[in-house]
């Protein structure tokens, strides 16, 4: 597609030189890429310019979250009083965006409701 435009008494045709991606791109191993751009026109004595560009690499929730160990065997006294901690679990997500926040929840092992979990970090 060309496109064109005039300023006062200059014409000028802007000629699209797309960039764009040939591999799946992942933030989590580069977030960022520096190009150079350079064009040159089809004069008989080619001018050249050329130009920067700075291409930024938003996440997207990619990853799952993880715990520090892959299971956990806490132990609690049988007298435990309601509302006794049992185990603070700890998770991270390698994702960036504002979506990363872990919610938890019991997802089987407790169909009488003796335990309970604070479902946002």
């Amino acid at each position: 597609m060309t496109t064109s435009f005039s300023i006062c008494l200059i014409s000028c045709i802007l000629i699209p030189g797309n960039i764009y991606t040939s591999e799946v791109l992942d933030r989590e191993t580069s977030n960022r890429y520096w190009l150079t751009v350079h064009a040159v026109d089809r004069g008989a004595v080619p001018l050249s310019g050329r130009l920067d560009v700075y291409i930024e690499v938003l996440d997207d929730n990619d990853n799952v979250p993880l715990t520090i160990q892959p299971a956990y065997y806490p132990s609690i006294p049988e007298n435990a009083p309601p509302g006794t901690i049992v185990l603070q679990l700890e998770a991270f997500d390698w994702d960036l965006n504002d979506d990363n926040k872990i919610r938890y929840s019991i997802a089987s092992g407790d169909p009488q409701g003796f335990f309970s979990i604070d479902n946002v970090t």
